[in-house]
């Protein structure tokens, strides 16, 4: 009696757990049908692809949702993601798939895939499910994907109207003026910085070189704040043109301007200065021995009038 006694009381808790969790199992498959259809009802109203992938690229299943129906999601298991998404972009997919696995971190990544005969992009982000299989949630971007492109096209229209608005800029700042055959004027306004300076010196020695200038006459008055930059460029302006065999002439030297030459011991040997412009345009003239265009002949109506009386 004392032998068999301890297995009869072994046997009884056994059993007595067995029909508990027997007697819960049918609760606990309600609760994760039940869970499971919140989640089919939840998907159904989103506008995503929702699956689980496996390290393979291959699909193990896939939720309806808006944009895939009951009968797309059952096709589709068992398939390669190569199915719809861009043969090109397949090995990337498959690399986010392993790469999240591997590392148990959610990534992102974008993809195009084929609807007919159109082209959507998606955004898909993975997350690891199993130690096999991810998480795969991906919606459209297309639009945004467009809206972009198209800013972008924006901005570098924009971008192409201000660069060719800055080189007329650039050209009306600095005109070369042709006076009489050898003789050129170029007037700088604004600020004659390094960039300004250069661009200044390539204009005239091109004229120079093209048009066989012999002077040419650079007119500082509208120059703001003539500086040691300024002033250096100047000077490296005349120094360039000299070796092109021509004379440049500075014109629009203010006191100010001449003071402040002065005091940076600004060598200008070698430059015919004038106060003006006026004064050296005629300078430059008559030391060439040229003179500007003729007006056009009179009309014969005008030669009518000036006609001696009686003639």
């Amino acid at each position: 009696m004392p032998d068999t006694m301890p297995d009869t009381m072994n046997e009884r808790p056994s059993s007595t757990g067995l029909e508990g969790e027997n007697a819960a199992l049918p609760q606990r498959v309600a609760e994760q049908e039940d869970a499971r259809a919140k989640l089919e009802a939840l998907c159904s109203v989103i506008p995503m692809f929702v699956a689980f992938i496996d390290r393979d690229g291959i699909l193990q299943e896939a939720l309806p949702t808006l944009i895939i129906t009951a009968e797309m999601a059952r096709r589709g298991r068992d398939t390669r993601m190569g199915a719809v998404v861009r043969e090109d972009y397949l090995e990337r997919c498959i690399a986010v798939v392993r790469e999240s696995l591997a590392n148990r971190t959610i990534l992102r990544v974008e993809y195009p895939i084929a609807v007919g005969e159109r082209e959507v992009w998606c955004e898909a982000t993975c997350k690891p499910f199993t130690n096999d299989t991810v998480l795969w949630v991906a919606h459209d971007i297309t639009a945004q994907r467009q809206l972009a492109h198209t800013q972008e096209e924006l901005r570098d229209s924009q971008e192409q109207v201000i660069r060719a608005q800055q080189a007329a800029l650039r050209e009306l700042s600095t005109p070369l003026v042709p006076l009489a055959e050898g003789v050129v004027a170029m007037p700088l306004i604004g600020t004659l910085d390094s960039a300004r300076a250069q661009q200044a010196m390539e204009k005239l020695l091109d004229g120079i070189v093209q048009h066989q200038f012999h002077t040419a006459i650079v007119d500082v008055t509208g120059v703001r704040n003539v500086d040691a930059e300024s002033a250096d460029a100047l000077l490296r302006i005349a120094r360039a043109a000299r070796l092109l065999g021509a004379q440049l002439m500075l014109t629009g030297i203010n006191p100010d301007t001449a003071q402040t030459l002065v005091e940076l011991g600004v060598d200008l040997a070698g430059i015919t200065t004038r106060s003006t412009l006026q004064s050296g345009i005629a300078h430059a003239l008559a030391r060439a021995g040229t003179r500007p265009a003729t007006p056009a002949a009179p009309t014969s109506a005008a030669r009518a009038r000036r006609a001696p009386q009686g003639s």
